[in-house]
């Protein structure tokens, strides 16, 4: 239908720009979908989206070629986000789908991000089931182990965890904790009752 009215003259710049038909509710029911034609047809004639909006559902309700589409329309109108802002978009966000974290974090580069996003991953595992899994797929990319062991600001990843820790959230972050012993990362300063947990 959108394509009949193409070939019969209707200005669709003219109708996106006053936000009639396509305003931003209607492009998440679009993006939550999968319907990657639709968006396609829009950006075909020149209609700039509202990416950073859109990708915040398209992590958890979408595919991966949905989510490479926004970025790469993105990168063709010259804006700001970046694969490493998506990645720290996709740990935080509890309902990225597994698949579409690991496009993402193929489309990155091995980085201080990766520091960030692990710890980000473990830090929000209590309320992300798949929190671990994400972290593992973030693991096993190449050279990532080397990024994962890291200290920010003077402490390691393991004492970082440690300043946040709680009865509640103790089983939760125990996994990435003990990865991050097996790639060499100092037990220093961890508490007794996580090292006892470890074993």
């Amino acid at each position: 239908m959108l394509q009949w009215l193409a070939t019969n003259g209707l200005d669709f710049s003219d109708i996106y720009n006053r936000g009639n038909c396509f305003g931003v509710s209607q492009l998440i029911d679009w993006v939550t979908s999968d319907r990657v034609e639709l968006l396609q047809f829009l950006a075909d004639r020149g209609l700039q989206l509202p990416v950073r909006s859109l990708i915040e559902y398209a992590l958890g309700y979408s595919e991966p070629k949905l989510v490479e589409f926004l970025m790469f329309h993105d990168a063709e109108n010259a804006c700001e986000l970046s694969w490493n802002d998506v990645l720290m978009m996709a740990c935080t966000e509890a309902s990225t789908n597994l698949d579409v974290f690991a496009c993402v974090v193929r489309m990155t580069e091995p980085s201080i991000v990766w520091t960030f996003a692990a710890l980000c991953l473990a830090s929000h595992a209590m309320v992300d089931s798949y929190a671990y899994d994400k972290f593992i797929t973030l693991r096993n990319m190449p050279d990532a182990a080397a990024w994962i062991v890291k200290s920010t600001r003077g402490r390691t990843p393991i004492e970082c965890l440690c300043e946040r820790l709680t009865y509640e959230n103790l089983t939760y972050i125990s996994p990435f904790v003990r990865d991050f012993i097996e790639l060499g990362v100092s037990t220093a300063n961890m508490p007794s009752i996580m090292s006892a947990l470890c074993q």
